[in-house]
């Protein structure tokens, strides 16, 4: 059985950082689906997503389904068109996958920073962040903070489970800043590709 530690915190919020209830809709945003996929390993007990429906994907690279999103883990479906230097997903396995944040990372929260639209289709913008205080591939962190910036958009069915979600991001120079390869300071001009705020949420570029 694969156990992990939870390694994923919660929080919505409004405009001007404000902390707000959550409407119904956004109990299904994907970092649920996420945290489900990792603690629990047969699919058909994930109850935040549809189990015949379930697909996901990270900006337009591979579309998984659920069986398949399951068996090779989130951080191979998230990294899966990385180039193989930065994320050999082909030689990663579940495990190995999470044991590399793991190590590097006391806490690792995603949080979902403002919901523009839905249901059935919920826009969002989101930040992925910790503080690197262990080591990936050997190179050890400096406490320095890492953040990922992006937005996504989640279908959901009429009982509020999951069933198309689409995710968009560069998770390349993150990577490059665990290995020791960039500054963690790269990874703040990376958060101005990204327009988030009362608008709807874009790519710039």
């Amino acid at each position: 059985m694969r156990t992990v530690p939870s390694a994923v915190v919660y929080v919505r919020r409004g405009g001007g950082g404000r902390a707000v209830p959550c409407n119904p809709a956004s109990h299904a945003l994907p970092p649920s689906c996420l945290d489900t996929c990792s603690h629990k390993t047969d699919p058909n007990q994930h109850q935040s997503v549809d189990p015949a429906k379930f697909n996901i994907a990270a900006n337009g690279w591979k579309r998984y389904d659920n069986n398949e999103a399951n068996a090779v883990g989130n951080y191979n479906v998230l990294l899966s068109g990385c180039p193989a230097n930065v994320w050999d997903k082909d030689n990663m396995s579940w495990e190995d996958s999470h044991d590399a944040f793991h190590t590097a990372f006391a806490a690792f929260p995603w949080e979902v920073l403002e919901v523009f639209s839905g249901p059935p289709t919920v826009a969002f913008s989101w930040r992925h962040w910790a503080n690197f205080t262990g080591t990936y591939e050997n190179n050890q962190g400096k406490g320095e903070l890492v953040e990922l910036f992006g937005f996504g958009t989640a279908t959901v069915n009429d009982k509020l489970q999951l069933t198309d979600v689409d995710i968009f991001y560069k998770p390349e120079t993150f990577l490059e800043v665990l290995k020791g390869e960039r500054d963690a300071s790269e990874m703040h001009e990376a958060k101005k590709g990204f327009v988030m705020g009362p608008g709807c949420p874009f790519r710039m570029g």
